[in-house]
């Protein structure tokens, strides 16, 4: 038996998908040894892109302790989508904060490199963001997007799962329904349990 499961360590997810364009990629928990990677990751995401995820602008620490889940661990859930392979290398994130006055609701978000954006990625993480989520009791998820992110709202409006949409100034307010999968059939996903070192 692994030493880690025996000392009580959490059992750590990684989840294998593919791209639309087949390209393999794991989704994973955000961990603390994934800095250097996510400061790479970041390097490759425009300050437009970043802007538009964060509704302003950010610092890249900033960005990096959001991304790794450290700014606020209690009740959130951060994925990184990691390419396959010998060097593998962050393409995406996402997230999802539990609402502390309503714990059936979380807010959620994702990144993804501006090369890989088009390929499905956003979609991937905000499925297995609402799969995860639906395990820990959660129904609802509610998005703030900018008017002008067109990407990420037609991510949260196509992923398949009912929504409404609410204008709150120059925002808007996309909540989704996830307490069942989407109707439509996902992409497969491969999924294994390794140890979390983390």
């Amino acid at each position: 038996m692994d030493e880690a499961v025996e000392a009580g360590e959490p059992v750590e997810e990684e989840t294998y998908l593919e791209l639309r364009d087949f390209t393999p990629v794991f989704v994973h928990r955000a961990r603390s040894r994934d800095r250097t990677e996510v400061l790479a990751f970041l390097r490759n995401v425009t300050e437009e892109s970043i802007e538009l995820r964060f509704c302003s602008p950010m610092r890249e620490e900033a960005v990096t302790e959001e991304v790794l889940g450290l700014a606020d661990p209690r009740g959130r859930l951060s994925l990184v989508m990691e390419t396959v392979g010998v060097l593998p290398r962050i393409v995406g994130t996402g997230e999802y904060v539990r609402y502390r006055g309503d714990p059936a609701r979380a807010e959620v978000a994702f990144l993804v490199r501006d090369d890989f954006q088009g390929r499905g990625a956003g979609t991937l993480l905000l499925l297995e963001l609402a799969r995860r989520a639906r395990a820990e009791g959660i129904r609802r998820f509610t998005a703030v997007v900018m008017p002008e992110n067109v990407v990420m709202r037609d991510v949260f409006l196509h992923v398949g799962y009912p929504y409404s949409v609410v204008r709150d100034g120059p925002q808007w307010l996309i909540e989704l329904d996830i307490g069942e999968p989407v109707p439509e059939p996902a992409p497969t996903a491969r999924t294994r349990r390794a140890s979390s070192l983390a």
